[in-house]
């Protein structure tokens, strides 16, 4: 096998900033010490708060949509579509950068069980100004999209799709997180992190792959997925190389990261998407009493409790330094209160 070249963090920077991009996120966020929960496990705990990313209470989709958006007006878009679920973080926080930058947003939205009261994520569509146009909860949200596309063409208009079905957007939301990569390595310089976990569907894993790759570290990473393969928006391994390929294509540099390379899990899913464990309640918890900080119980109340099950169960060594990849969705802890509260009295 030919030995990858190894670049430094100025170096893959370079090519970053040579990637069209807008302003839209407060970075680097944070990355917080949990000196709490660090003694209570024997590890050095970590969160890169890409929960702080501003617009719109923050999240993971803030950063990658400043690539994906200004791929868009590069190519003369003056409107969006976007759709998943109701509770979608993806959708929220599009529906703001849309906001901010003049473009028109419309969303197609499944009006599953957490669509009505409309509250959390699906709240904020709405006070952002965004089109809604929701569809039943079993019609495929890929489909609609490119439906809608066409419908807005033959009126004029030049719409730019994101999200599920859309490649080359998950492909420049891969570079943004090899940009993260780099904001960890650059806030920890002599204590790389031997292990990165975070809940992911896809390219914020990748991209944090790649960015370990070019960099040359030995972090082994780990993508708790919060759904199984069945699910729409699911992305397997080989397509999670994919997107990692496509990304080093953009940067200019070569990878060979293939699917054998990227783990991820399915263990902590639960009964299916969408649906709080009751390992990822106790996550949520402990986080919050331990450290005052706050997980989702869709995305990252998942990947964090994954986190805690590989230190209990040993998988990570006692000592080993451990980043938590926090990638925000907090509004939606107000669609999930009686799940969160089950059992809570007083």
């Amino acid at each position: 096998m030919t030995r990858v070249r190894t670049y430094t963090v100025d170096e893959v920077q370079e090519r970053i900033d040579a990637i069209p991009r807008v302003s839209l996120a407060h970075l680097p966020t944070p990355l917080d010490d949990c000196p709490n929960l660090s003694r209570e496990l024997g590890r050095t705990i970590s969160i890169k708060r890409d929960d702080c990313t501003g617009l719109a209470f923050g999240g993971n989709k803030v950063r990658q949509h400043e690539f994906m958006l200004a791929d868009a007006i590069a190519a003369g878009a003056d409107c969006v579509i976007q759709g998943s679920a109701a509770q979608s973080n993806h959708s929220r926080q599009l529906a703001a950068a849309c906001a901010r930058l003049g473009l028109d947003v419309y969303l197609v939205p499944k009006l599953d069980e957490k669509s009505s009261p409309v509250q959390g994520n699906y709240l904020i569509d709405h006070l952002m100004g965004a089109t809604i146009l929701p569809i039943d909860d079993g019609q495929s949200t890929s489909a609609r999209k490119a439906e809608l596309a066409e419908e807005l063409r033959a009126q004029g208009r030049r719409p730019y799709v994101v999200g599920m079905g859309a490649t080359r957007s998950l492909t420049l939301g891969t570079v943004a997180y090899v940009q993260a990569l780099l904001e960890i390595v650059r806030a920890r310089p002599d204590a790389v992190p031997d292990w990165i976990f975070s809940a992911t569907q896809g390219s914020t894993l990748a991209g944090l792959q790649l960015g370990c790759e070019l960099l040359g570290l030995p972090t082994r990473l780990v993508g708790v997925c919060p759904m199984t393969a069945e699910h729409e928006a699911y992305l397997s391994p080989e397509q999670i190389a994919e997107l990692a390929q496509g990304a080093a294509e953009l940067l200019g540099v070569t990878t060979q990261i293939t699917a054998d390379r990227i783990t991820t899990t399915q263990d902590y899913v639960g009964e299916r998407y969408g649906v709080p464990t009751a390992a990822a309640v106790e996550a949520i918890y402990r986080l919050g009493a331990a450290e005052g900080i706050l997980l989702d119980p869709v995305y990252s109340g998942k990947g964090f409790a994954g986190l805690l099950d590989y230190c209990r169960a040993g998988h990570v060594p006692e000592g080993d330094r451990v980043v938590f990849v926090h990638t925000g969705g907090l509004p939606a802890l107000f669609s999930y209160s009686e799940e969160l509260t089950a059992g809570v009295t007083g």
